[in-house]
């Protein structure tokens, strides 16, 4: 049974607060912040807690091409994801239809991209939600390879994610607003931060010691100095579309070494009670990140931080409490 670790609830409820103020302030503030090295690291953080889990997941038993993909493991990422996104999506389609009603603002679409996660009332973010989807069936041939050849599969990652990049800006293949969609969306853009988090999820399961941060010094120096110069400084790299520039195997060595220093300075378990609440809020993350979606589709103003922070993070837990309730008296009926 994988070990459950305080740490990366505590990660994952600092990187959903990102998120919300993210999708609340102006660009001009985040930069005048630097929010560069902690605001602008949400969507990395998870990504590389993505490759974590799926890293401390990995056993001998399990690690056979004909046992990735048994009727269990689509049985609970069906419960963890695809169930809650079902109910927030009924849930947009009722607002939507009330929105319409009480205020005539038309906030309800569907398009081809509904099948691929995209809410009927859509807001920031939305992309993530498809970068899921996706990873239910992706990430466990990626442990696979990971656990029988970890350096190759690594290697492997960062060509594939820096190969997708190239071709994608070589031939302009993002030029809509669908294309632009499918890009920000794109799992292998996200290759490398998981070669990240399965090698961090390899240094935990190792009880790691002070001398493995150095191990990921050098990454996060090369990473924080490439932020700075893509932010504030005049570099450009030609070969990567500048609207995501932020997000690539060059940056994510810095949102690693976060995770690295929370999970070292951390303990994996705690009755400090403040410790507890921030890491059940971290457990409630998902069921939080799919109400801020929805209420940044359907609210004009989003400036007001504190107001935003309060409404996403109380109605998502409460939707995480009831949702969890529906899904563990399906599987006990299953």
């Amino acid at each position: 049974m994988k070990k459950h670790f305080l740490q990366i609830d505590i990660l994952k409820c600092a990187a959903i607060v990102a998120v919300i103020a993210l999708h609340s302030l102006t660009k001009t503030e985040l930069v005048s912040t630097y929010a560069i090295y902690h605001i602008w690291q949400a969507v990395p953080v998870f990504m590389i807690l993505m490759g974590i889990n799926l890293g401390l997941g990995l056993r001998k038993e399990n690690q056979q091409v004909d046992l990735l993909y048994k009727r269990i493991y689509f049985t609970k990422k069906a419960t963890r994801i695809v169930f809650p996104f079902l109910l927030i999506f009924i849930v947009s389609v009722i607002l939507g239809l009330l929105w319409q009603q009480l205020y005539q603002r038309d906030v309800l679409r569907f398009s081809t991209f509904t099948w691929v996660g995209v809410l009927p009332v859509s807001g920031k973010g939305n992309y993530f939600i498809t970068l899921l989807l996706q990873s239910i069936f992706i990430l466990p041939l990626v442990g696979y390879c990971f656990y029988k050849r970890p350096v190759l599969t690594t290697l492997a990652l960062i060509f594939l994610e820096v190969f997708f990049l190239v071709i994608c800006k070589h031939y302009e293949l993002v030029q809509t607003d669908d294309a632009e969609y499918l890009y920000s969306a794109a799992l292998p853009r996200y290759f490398s931060a998981f070669a990240f988090g399965l090698w961090l999820a390899k240094a935990i399961k190792q009880q790691m010691k002070f001398t493995t941060l150095f191990a990921f010094a050098v990454p996060a120096a090369l990473s924080i100095t490439y932020l700075y110069f893509i932010i504030y400084g005049s570099l450009h790299l030609p070969f990567i579309y500048e609207s995501w520039d932020m997000q690539n195997v060059l940056s994510f060595g810095y949102a690693a070494l976060l995770i690295l220093v929370t999970v070292y300075f951390l303990p994996a378990s705690s009755g400090n009670s403040i410790l507890k609440s921030l890491a059940e809020i971290g457990s409630a993350s998902y069921h939080i990140f799919l109400v801020q979606v929805l209420y940044f589709g359907l609210v004009k103003n989003h400036s007001n931080l504190a107001l935003n922070l309060a409404i996403c993070l109380v109605l998502g837990y409460v939707f995480y409490k009831l949702e969890t309730k529906l899904s563990t008296k399906y599987l006990k009926g299953s």
